[in-house]
């Protein structure tokens, strides 16, 4: 049995992406640099987030001069990319519970061919998102209807004495109780000073049960 508390959870995806940019002559001593023009990002249905990147490929190549034997002449390749992916959250994540989002593409090799340069990259995408709350609630004093801090909540299935999880309120009061599945569960909150008092929560996505605890 563990204590739950308020998290932040952090997701990884790497995705690997080949894309290529056209030339119009065969090159030597290529060079390709890339930047993000777009990072743009969709929370859809069942929490999926989709992910779309758009990159300017740079590629800096080198020709032998027709007219100048042994001089190179620099020509610079340009190319948008677009790189989309998806990602699967937990089922109860909101757009309100991404904290953060952050990318990092690096191109890892390339290669030429004689209508267009091969770019291999690496496109890696890190969510940081607050684990929802399926289950929550405050507990109040009954003389002066004000939180108790420090109060604990033990929570178990219904007819079972098995406790699942414990938590204590904070200063304000509140507790949560995080990746519960959808069942029926009874609930206990009581204090060194304070009568314990048990109450039913049924839970289908999240619930809300607040206490009023009497001395």
């Amino acid at each position: 049995m563990k204590e739950q508390t308020l998290s932040t959870n952090t997701y990884e995806k790497i995705v690997n992406w080949t894309r290529s940019v056209d030339i119009t002559m065969p090159v030597s001593n290529v060079k390709v640099f890339q930047r993000v023009e777009k990072f743009n990002t969709l929370l859809m249905e069942s929490a999926v987030l989709q992910v779309q990147i758009i990159l300017k490929l740079f590629a800096l190549t080198s020709t032998k001069g027709k007219n100048n034997s042994g001089l190179s002449q620099s020509t610079v390749f340009t190319k948008d990319v677009e790189i989309n992916t998806l990602i699967k959250l937990n089922n109860e994540i909101t757009k309100e519970d991404i904290v953060s989002l952050d990318h990092q593409v690096n191109i890892d090799s390339y290669f030429s061919r004689p209508d267009s340069i091969v770019v291999n990259g690496i496109l890696k995408i890190i969510v940081s998102y607050t684990e929802h709350i399926t289950l929550g609630g405050t507990v109040i004093n009954f003389l002066n209807n004000t939180p108790i801090a420090g109060a604990t909540i033990n929570i178990s299935n219904f007819g079972s004495s098995e406790i699942l999880a414990s938590t204590k309120t904070d200063s304000k009061g509140l507790y949560c109780f995080n990746n519960l599945s959808p069942g029926v569960y009874l609930l206990e909150a009581f204090t060194e000073s304070h009568k314990p008092e048990q109450k039913i929560s049924v839970i289908k996505n999240k619930d809300i049960v607040n206490f009023v605890l009497h001395n």
